[in-house]
């Protein structure tokens, strides 16, 4: 049963931590401050959902941060335990700030300087993860806290996924103990934010074949870059606001949306006129539809910032790489539902290409104080923003012009090229059948020269 999230406050649990008041609340979980043996304050992360995937989630978490290299912006690892009555806990490194979502709340805009310092910080916070290969998958404001000179510190590591397979390897290879990533726990499921995900994290729940996923450090970095627009423009690029009473006009409206994304253009995405061009190629190059477009993670985004501040220069890009359209198709091809067929479901979506009015320039305020009182989460429907995973049969459920009748997922892209490099293509399959005809002929000179060795000797 879940316990009331004031149950512990005043308890102490296994390791010694007092727990002394509640700090926020998510969709398997309660964040309480508490304090050790040395006093040092520490956030106290207590699962209350016990379902096998989010308890399976949850170990996930903890070893991945106790895995983590040192990292100054990343949240770390301090100890981990369970409570009397059974519930697993993470004792985590306390944060002295507040979440980019409040901040963005009293400031929504940054001058093109102060959001590229923060997003060079950013950026780095994720270089320990992207080295081993995860993916955060929920990278949005509210997972981000800034401390009170400004420090960025990234949190919550509940949705990580092992995207290129390196932890599952390290278990099968017993570097690691447990069979913790062997599962895949995300067939079928829609997992994130949909303000701050990318196209593939809509199509891959559709994946029978998890090897054929696309989601990877390249997902991070659309989202990093959804981020980076906000900031530089106070608005959302891709605004998602059902104002649902319900869980099932929740799922039909979140379909709606989805069916926008997927279909989203990457020439639909217009310069603010404010933002410098060279500047504006950095993030349009992070919000590619197709990952093997972007930077390949955060470690080259946070590059090419660090290039910019320094010399003003941006990325060179290239019109033949521009991607058309993320067929929705991708997304629910594999979930079909037993109905009759019926037409309409390829339909058009009106893009929005009216151009962003500029917005001027702003000064870095002090951070708000925090309010005393608890944070309470909104439901989730209420506002878009309430991370949970989202089972697609029960979406379906609720939307019925979506009955199977779909044509097969698009095909993957052929011959993307590698980051910042032109398309090659047609010009490299001449150029490899010319050595090999190269290479042929020198076989047969020398064979011919043996042989008319042998036979004068």
């Amino acid at each position: 049963m879940k316990p009331d999230r004031n149950y512990y406050l005043g308890k102490v649990v296994s390791g010694g931590y007092h727990i002394q008041r509640f700090l926020g609340a998510g969709a398997f979980a309660y964040v309480y401050y508490g304090y050790g043996a040395d006093q040092r304050g520490v956030a106290i992360k207590i699962q209350y959902n016990l379902a096998d995937d989010a308890r399976k989630r949850f170990v996930r978490e903890i070893k991945v941060l106790k895995q983590l290299p040192p990292n100054r912006f990343c949240v770390q690892y301090i100890n981990e335990g369970e409570t009397p009555e059974g519930f697993p806990f993470l004792v985590m490194e306390y944060v002295d700030g507040t979440t980019l979502k409040r901040t963005l709340k009293h400031q929504p805009s940054w001058n093109p300087s102060e959001a590229c310092q923060f997003m060079v910080q950013l950026c780095d916070a994720f270089a320990g993860l992207h080295e081993l290969g995860l993916a955060h998958r929920d990278v949005k404001p509210e997972n981000i806290m800034l401390t009170r000179d400004w420090q960025v510190k990234l949190m919550d590591l509940g949705l990580v996924k092992d995207a290129q397979g390196l932890l599952k390897l390290f278990e099968s290879e017993d570097i690691l103990a447990g069979q913790d990533f062997n599962e895949n726990l995300d067939k079928g499921i829609l997992a994130g934010t949909p303000e701050y995900m990318a196209p593939e994290q809509f199509s891959d729940p559709s994946v029978e074949d998890e090897r054929l996923a696309r989601t990877d450090t390249m997902t991070d970095v659309y989202s990093l870059g959804l981020i980076f627009y906000e900031i530089l423009t106070g608005n959302k690029l891709f605004p998602f606001k059902p104002d649902a009473a319900t869980q099932a006009d929740y799922a039909r409206k979140l379909l709606a949306y989805l069916k926008t994304r997927t279909n989203q253009r990457d020439d639909d995405i217009f310069k603010p006129d404010h933002v410098p061009h060279p500047l504006w190629t950095i993030v349009e190059r992070s919000l590619r539809a197709d990952p093997k477009l972007r930077q390949r993670n955060a470690v080259e985004f946070g590059n090419d910032l660090r290039r910019y501040l320094d010399t003003g220069q941006g990325i060179a890009m290239q019109d033949e790489d521009k991607t058309s359209a993320i067929d929705l198709n991708t997304f629910l091809a594999l979930h079909p539902k037993p109905a009759p067929a019926t037409t309409g479901a390829n339909q058009s979506v009106p893009r929005n290409t009216a151009p962003m009015a500029p917005i001027g320039p702003v000064h870095t305020a002090p951070l708000p104080a925090i309010p005393a009182a608890a944070y309470h989460p909104p439901p989730i429907g209420s506002d878009g923003q309430a991370t949970m995973p989202l089972n697609i049969e029960q979406m379906r459920a609720h939307h019925s012009q979506y009955s199977g009748q779909m044509s097969a997922a698009a095909q993957p892209m052929y011959g993307a090229p590698g980051y910042g490099q032109p398309y090659m293509g047609t010009q490299q399959i001449k150029r490899t059948n010319t050595v090999l005809w190269i290479i042929l002929i020198f076989l047969v000179v020398v064979g011919a020269g043996a042989i008319v060795a042998i036979l004068m000797f």
